[in-house]
């Protein structure tokens, strides 16, 4: 499976994140692309990738964190 989402970043960035697979494990990369020259988009090295097992995890951590910004912005 190779399902792919773009969220635009800025006007020369976006985050990609896709389901990879990588000797056998189950993977999800998280990655920082640029659009080059022929307007295709192209990695960097800015990212993370986590096995698939541990995406709850992530995301769960990821809304907690989320959540404790929007308080401390409430407060302000």
């Amino acid at each position: 499976m190779s399902e792919r989402v773009v969220i635009k970043k800025n006007s020369r960035e976006s985050i990609v994140i896709s389901q990879t697979e990588f000797k056998g494990n189950d993977l999800v990369d998280i990655r920082t692309f640029f659009t080059n020259g022929e307007g295709e988009l192209s990695p960097t090295k800015k990212g993370i990738t986590v096995r698939l097992e541990k995406l709850d995890e992530l995301a769960s951590t990821l809304s907690a964190f989320s959540q404790s910004i929007s308080l401390l912005k409430e407060d302000e």
